[in-house]
C-alpha cells in the first residue's frame, strides 16, 4: 500500500503528540508483527486514529463514520491518509468486504468497536462487528487502550497488549460465536487499563 501523504504527515503528527499531549506507548512488540490484523481500541477523542497510527510503525487503514465523508474537505483528506466509511447502525456489507481485503492483502485495520467515542473513557458496549470481520478473515486482534481524556503537555499512555484468541471458536459466525470473541475483545481491551 503506497501512500505518500500518510508517510509525509506521520512524523509531523507523531512530533506533535509526543511533545503536546505527551503520547507514550507501551507494549509495541505486539503491533510490530508483519500481515495483517485488526487493532481495536477503547475511543475517548476523534484524535485517537492519529495518536494510535503515530504509535504503530506500520501503516493504519481505519473505519470511520459515513457522515465524515458528506464533507469534501474532511472526506477528502481522510479517504487519502486510507480511511473508508462505514454507515453506523446498519449491516453495512461494503464496509465488512473493505475490511477483509484490508486484512487479507496483509495491512492493519484499525477499529473503535464502540462505535463512537466515550468522552469519560467509560466502559460502554461493544458492538460485534470487529468479531466477523476477524473470524471471517482469519485475522488476529490486537487489543489496545488509551488512558484519555487527553490533556496538554501531560502524558497520555498507550498500551498495545498481546493478540486476543480465538482458535477454539472455529469459524463459526452465529450470533453465539460473535458475542463470544466480542467479549473477549471487550476484556482484553479494559484489561489494559492502567490500575489507579
Amino acid at each position: 500500500m503506497k501512500n505518500w501523504l500518510y508517510d509525509f504527515l506521520k512524523p509531523l503528527v507523531r512530533a506533535y503528540y509526543f511533545l503536546v499531549w505527551g503520547v507514550r506507548a507501551a507494549g509495541a512488540e505486539n503491533v510490530s508483527a508483519p500481515g495483517g490484523y485488526v487493532l481495536c481500541s477503547n475511543h475517548v477523542h476523534a484524535r485517537d486514529p492519529f495518536v494510535l497510527a503515530t504509535c504503530v510503525r506500520r501503516r493504519l487503514r481505519f473505519m470511520a463514520k459515513a457522515e465524515l465523508f458528506k464533507n469534501r474537505i474532511v472526506g477528502g483528506f481522510i479517504s487519502a491518509i486510507g480511511a473508508f466509511p462505514i454507515r453506523r447502525g446498519e449491516s453495512d456489507l461494503g464496509a465488512v468486504r473493505e475490511s477483509i481485503k484490508i486484512l487479507n492483502d496483509g495491512h492493519v485495520l484499525g477499529i473503535f468497536p464502540q462505535g463512537t467515542r466515550s468522552r469519560e473513557n467509560q466502559h460502554t458496549h461493544m458492538e460485534p462487528g470487529v468479531a466477523l470481520i476477524a473470524l471471517r478473515a482469519g485475522a488476529k486482534v490486537v487489543p489496545a487502550y488509551i488512558d484519555g481524556p487527553y490533556r496538554l503537555f501531560r502524558r497520555t499512555r498507550v498500551v498495545f497488549g498481546p493478540p486476543v484468541a480465538f482458535d477454539d471458536l472455529g469459524r463459526r459466525f452465529d450470533r453465539a460465536t460473535l458475542d463470544a470473541a466480542t467479549a473477549r475483545i471487550e476484556e482484553a481491551i479494559w484489561a489494559l487499563k492502567p490500575e489507579g
